[in-house]
């Protein structure tokens, strides 16, 4: 393990993450925000600096040849693990979150884009405070490390740091360099984001909630600036305009890239695509007719199913209505849409569209062998052949069995099956609110604390897609490599004896 190349990455990230600070600090200043506020911001800058300085006396002749894929599993879960550690301390030592427990929990919520709050007043917050939250949204929806690639030491193993933190069954480039690839997808990412916030700007909701509810979204987090969310500005453009945005935020980046540079076929291509809306339609107009009965007008429950399927199924999470006194059918779809998320390169939680094809195809084509045992086919998505279809096995696998050790954790304290078990999935797809007692129109203050450092670690597993975290703490992460080399050899020269 090059401990150097790690550590010397890790300071570079606190720079990193001291320079995003910079931001909510300057908000704190032109609101003329109290002086504990504003220095709760500096005091977190501070502390990242140091950390960064001593990291960085400690790594001065790091080697970069002893670079490998466990070291960038290793890389990805201790910034995530810092960013939210240290990200947490504005919120504590300001006071505006007391218990450093409730800080971390909305702080990992926040750069997980999960969304999920322990704040019961949330408009008691200071503005930079409410803004640090929203933009912790932003950070984290793409990625903090692709976000900082430009930073990371150049190596033909970096690509392995992204696909340890990218969402996904795999991380597609849109061409050949990886830095290059993480520039336009970022150059989209910003690009619509600020076309979103102009939007809502014409929506006139004020600038300040504006770019908070831009940040959120772009993230698909949730995190909003009002107790009752979306329904407090009681509009049908704003809700339209960020149903919109939700989905397109869900979709694979890669595909606006494609659309802007008019190579139009790839995205008419894209199986994945076709998958996502193709589920989102058929389960929309099923809910409606599940509901619609209990409106007054159908024009106002389809824009609530409208608002509410494209806010799970991008696990955002904003709240507009409460989904929670609906049909127990309906919300087993709303369940079903928190487990399966969106597509592949972008910010939504979830297992992602290209598994859920994989799953169904893989039982259609047991199906198919069971009855012509002889028949070859091969395994397609989006038009490549799969040759190994272990690691999406395996990840299903690997999702179900963390799912249920998370869930028992859980019911230590939660009493409530409905409750355990919407809100195992919600942290795990990075969802945000959960049903009964913790649904869309109530907040996640009164779970014990324990229960609120699974959740925590829940989210982490989920937004890193469970593998970088399992790594880092698995027992062959930390051999030494050389040691297991020189045994590798041994083997290989006793063989050519």
């Amino acid at each position: 393990m090059n401990f150097k190349m790690i550590f010397h990455v890790l300071g570079k990230m606190l720079i990193f993450l001291a320079g995003l600070l910079i931001l909510p600090t300057i908000v704190s200043i032109i609101y003329k925000e109290p002086n504990y506020v504003t220095n709760s911001f500096f005091s977190t800058i501070l502390i990242c600096f140091v950390l960064s300085f001593i990291l960085h006396l400690t790594t001065k002749d790091v080697e970069e040849r002893d670079f490998y894929k466990r070291e960038g599993y290793v890389i990805v879960t201790l910034t995530w693990v810092i960013f939210s550690l240290l990200g947490a301390l504005p919120f504590y030592l300001s006071g505006e979150i007391p218990n450093y427990i409730d800080s971390f929990f909305e702080t990992v919520s926040g750069f997980t884009t999960t969304g999920s709050t322990i704040l019961e007043d949330v408009e008691k917050l200071n503005n930079s405070l409410l803004f640090w939250r929203s933009f912790t949204h932003f950070i984290g929806g793409m990625g903090v490390i692709v976000f900082a690639l430009a930073i990371l030491p150049r190596s033909p193993h970096t690509i392995h740091i992204a696909k340890a933190e990218v969402p996904g069954p795999y991380f597609g480039k849109v061409v050949s360099s990886m830095k290059q690839t993480a520039i336009y997808l970022y150059g989209i990412y910003i690009a619509l984001t600020i076309i979103l916030f102009c939007l809502l700007l014409l929506g006139g909701i004020g600038i300040f909630d504006s770019i908070n509810l831009a940040f959120s979204t772009a993230g698909t987090g949730g995190f909003g600036v009002k107790n009752s969310g979306i329904a407090y500005y009681n509009s049908t453009y704003i809700t339209v305009v960020i149903a919109i945005f939700m989905l397109i935020f869900s979709m694979n980046l890669s595909l606006i890239y494609f659309i802007v540079f008019k190579r139009y076929f790839k995205v008419l291509k894209s199986e994945e695509l076709r998958w996502f809306f193709g589920m989102i339609s058929i389960l929309s107009i099923i809910m409606f007719l599940d509901i619609y009965r209990s409106y007054d007008t159908p024009n106002h429950s389809l824009l609530d199913v409208f608002f509410t399927v494209s806010s799970v199924v991008s696990t955002t999470g904003f709240t507009y209505n409460d989904f929670n006194i609906w049909p127990v059918f309906s919300k087993m779809i709303i369940l079903i849409l928190m487990i399966v998320g969106g597509c592949t390169g972008g910010t939504a939680g979830g297992i992602k569209i290209p598994r859920l094809i994989f799953f169904v195809k893989n039982a259609k084509q047991s199906i198919g062998k069971a009855l012509n045992p002889r028949k070859i086919t091969m395994f397609k998505i989006d038009g490549k052949v799969i040759k190994d279809t272990t690691p999406l096995s395996n990840y299903l696998l690997l999702f179900g069995f963390v799912y249920v050790i998370i869930l028992f954790l859980v019911t230590f304290q939660i009493n409530d099956f409905e409750d355990a078990i919407s809100l195992t999935v919600t942290s795990i797809s990075n969802a945000g609110p959960a049903f009964n007692h913790y649904g869309p129109m109530s907040n996640f203050s009164q779970i014990p604390y324990f229960t609120k450092i699974v959740l925590s670690i829940s989210m982490l597993l989920g937004r890193l897609e469970l593998m970088p975290l399992i790594v880092f703490f698995s027992a062959n992460t930390w051999k030494k490599r050389r040691k297991k080399v020189r045994e590798n050899q041994k083997i290989i020269n006793n063989c050519n004896e």
